[in-house]
């Protein structure tokens, strides 16, 4: 995407009268121009302007892809935060990253966003879910899930308390329409944690759009190791 402004010219249309107007034309242009300048600017503070094309092969999730995901907004507790944070070719690079400010049982926020080119499907992901009063299974609800249309494909997808509904259409004449689940359990030992998301139901309905689940690549659940830290800047 490039950003710019294109300038135009004033005419004169006599010696005499040119001063004069062109004076007031010029003083006129130059408010217009900085009005247009302000409309612009503020808008690209807060989204961004990047020239790097959205059609490269092996493009990597960027910034704005993922603006929409959720933050925690609380402090570590006391007994410190708990993290995940890595990437994963699912066959597209995913990056992977959440927290729960409160440690591990306690409320978190998960984000999944994939990379690709233009005409591959690109979901991101940006969960909700909580492990109180020791609970080691939830059932995780979307702040936001976001697929990006291709010139082939439209997909939309929810997920409210561990169910997923999915619908979708891709050229020339398919169109889908199922339920599934998602569910995130607490695995591995007390020194080596683990979120396992582990997703059912959708696997077909997503391969006849050419969609692949950062939650079931392969038909495996997905795996995250869990690292704890004392502080985190997101909190």
């Amino acid at each position: 995407m490039t950003c710019c402004l294109s300038q135009g010219k004033i005419g004169r249309s006599g010696r005499r009268q040119g001063r004069s107007s062109g004076g007031m034309c010029l003083m006129v242009g130059r408010g217009l121009a900085l009005a247009v300048a302000v409309a612009v600017v503020a808008p690209l503070a807060v989204t961004g302007c990047s020239s790097s094309s959205s059609s490269s092969a092996s493009s990597k999730p960027s910034a704005t892809h993922a603006t929409h995901l959720a933050k925690p907004t609380t402090n570590c507790g006391s007994s410190g935060c708990a993290m995940v944070r890595t990437s994963r070719s699912l066959p597209a690079i995913t990056v992977l990253y959440g927290a729960s400010c409160s440690g591990i049982h306690g409320d978190w926020f998960f984000n999944a966003v994939e990379g690709g080119s233009s005409d591959t499907l690109r979901p991101s992901y940006a969960l909700l879910w909580s492990f109180k009063r020791g609970a080691t299974t939830a059932r995780p609800s979307a702040r936001a899930i976001n697929v990006p249309y291709t010139k082939t494909t439209k997909v939309t997808l929810t997920l409210s308390n561990g169910k997923i509904k999915l619908s979708g259409a891709r050229k020339p004449n398919t169109t889908v329409s199922a339920t599934g689940s998602l569910i995130v359990r607490l695995s591995g030992s007390a020194a080596s944690p683990s979120l396992t998301f582990i997703e059912r139901g959708l696997r077909p309905a997503e391969h006849k759009l050419g969609l692949v689940s950062p939650f079931n690549a392969g038909g495996h659940p997905l795996v995250v190791p869990i690292h704890h830290v004392k502080t985190l800047a997101a909190c």
